[in-house]
């Protein structure tokens, strides 16, 4: 049975989330470990990463930062790059372990354990090293690879944490970050660095072997536990909610089988009646959109989709995921469900012309024009009460213990300061988390099992190819260097906010429960 017990106010996880290449600094340049990106930092396709938010190094500072908001957890990523690092964009054998790297990130969650917060640890956000070439998932051999990576990590880090500093070990992990993005934007929309021409049938081999992965590496970790004598920890993967199944609950589904007893000749009935649930439930839950143009042809695309993926689901597509799940020594294969909250309607990714805020040169008129109408993080809408439905659903559905793993809004300002606009809905980040947080205590006041809450993200940071989208609690003027201000360039202080919401969560939360 899952512990589907609602958090009290007290054990409520109350964080922040970030991710190491986002934040540390220190990869892509000369010398530097390399990973995916690197070749596209060096043709100028995005901007270089260069020293980031510099969290390598000001960890400790941002830790008793957090503890002084009250905050009592942090997400935080190990990067594989930087475990077993080479310096070369070329592919080639695996590396050795880099056991200086392996120490410093003992350090670093010591450090974050001592400042009273409870880590949450990320063994693979969307970036992998270099040496496994750019399309490293698409490749059966990356499973072993990750695997290693895996065991030689959460064993390291474990023995330095409870034979060095005398702290227990890691109890709450991530395998994998967003999945559905990572293929979708590697092989669909062209986001992320690929070495081949991708398109959708990258997506099957793609999703089979990181559905694979992941549950090789939460057996993994739970063998190496139990082999060690250390207390079982919570292990899971997260995805970036959408509201079309095939894009997201299709993954928990699938990652329930087992546990459901269904068959994989059933699988395809199976996933098209959850489908179907989930549109329905969607229809009834009037959630207030803005049935604007761009939203009208959003639904359109939403319907596309839907019926792409009613045709083109296979199960010979899962063939290793599947023979992975069969021979999996435990029935469950994720301990908790973490979903990242942003904007997940398929039907708001359009919106009206606006060329003037691409940033990088497009040599060919269909790229400029679908930089133009595709939503940029900033246009993304806030509807908090999306939130609320999810959680709720998914608690009815699957069962589990949900962590909000992201949530975030994102401002825009260019990293010279050039740029530095109000959002289209003129809202301030304060509002936002606000409005989010009234939603978790509406889940937790009808007894939805709520985990916690992480904000994207502590501070402003390297977000994917680019430093205008701003995220941050704490701005950052990259144009002079990463001292972390608690007011944003609108007069905002939402660290502020967030640390006053918390306050008033664990003391008021639970006194409207019947």
């Amino acid at each position: 049975m899952h512990n589907t017990q609602t958090s009290s106010s007290q054990d409520f996880l109350w964080g922040v989330a970030t991710s190491g290449y986002q934040s540390e600094g220190g990869y892509n340049g000369t010398g530097q470990p390399q990973n995916n990106w690197s070749l596209w930092e060096q043709q100028g396709k995005v901007m270089q990463t260069g020293t980031a938010a510099e969290f390598w190094h000001r960890y400790e500072d941002d830790f008793q930062t957090c503890q002084k908001l009250g905050l009592n957890a942090f997400r935080l990523g190990i990067e594989w790059a930087r475990i077993q690092p080479s310096t070369d964009i070329n592919p080639a054998p695996a590396p050795a372990f880099d056991i200086a790297a392996l120490d410093n990130y003992a350090a670093m969650i010591a450090a974050c354990r001592r400042s009273g917060l409870e880590p949450i640890v990320t063994l693979h956000h969307f970036t992998h090293p270099a040496w496994l070439g750019m399309d490293a998932w698409l490749s059966k051999d990356t499973i072993d690879c990750f695997i290693e990576y895996v065991r030689v990590t959460v064993t390291h880090i474990n023995r330095r944490l409870i034979d060095d500093y005398q702290l227990p070990p890691i109890g709450w992990y991530i395998t994998i970050n967003e999945p559905n993005i990572l293929v979708s934007n590697t092989y669909i929309s062209g986001q992320f660095p690929a070495g081949s021409e991708g398109g959708i049938w990258s997506l099957f081999p793609a999703y089979n072997h990181l559905l694979a992965a992941h549950v090789r590496a939460y057996n993994c970790i739970h063998d190496i536990y139990e082999a060690e004598g250390w207390t079982s920890p919570q292990v899971t993967l997260n995805t970036y909610c959408s509201d079309l199944y095939w894009s997201e609950k299709a993954i928990w589904d699938l990652l329930t089988l087992k546990r459901q007893q269904i068959k994989a000749k059933d699988l395809p009935e199976y996933a098209y009646s959850n489908a179907k649930h989930l549109d329905d439930a969607l229809r009834n839950a009037n959630i207030p959109f803005r049935r604007n143009l761009p939203y009208r042809l959003g639904q359109l695309v939403h319907k596309a989709a839907n019926s792409w993926g009613h045709r083109n689901f296979d199960v010979k597509h899962l063939d290793i995921y599947l023979h992975e799940l069969e021979i999996s020594p435990r029935v469950d294969v994720f301990d908790y469900l973490a979903i990242d909250y942003y904007d997940p309607f398929i039907a708001h990714i359009f919106r009206l012309p606006v060329f003037s805020d691409f940033e990088f040169e497009n040599k060919d008129f269909r790229g400029w024009l679908m930089s133009g109408i595709t939503s940029k993080w900033w246009d993304w809408r806030s509807l908090p009460e999306g939130l609320h439905f999810f959680c709720q659903y998914y608690a009815q559905t699957l069962g589990y213990p949900i962590l909000i793993a992201e949530n975030g809004m994102a401002l825009r300002r260019k990293p010279d300061n050039s740029i530095a606009t109000h959002r289209r809905d003129q809202l301030r980040r304060s509002e936002f988390i606000r409005a989010h947080i009234e939603q978790i205590q509406r889940l937790q006041n009808e007894g939805v099992p709520m985990i916690g809450y992480m904000h994207w993200s502590l501070t402003d940071n390297y977000e994917w190819g680019s430093y205008t989208p701003r995220f941050g609690l704490f701005s950052l003027d990259f144009s002079a260097g990463s001292d972390r201000f608690v007011e944003d360039h609108l007069s905002d202080r939402p660290s502020e906010t967030y640390s006053k919401l918390i306050w008033e969560a664990r003391n008021g939360w639970g006194c409207d429960r019947q």
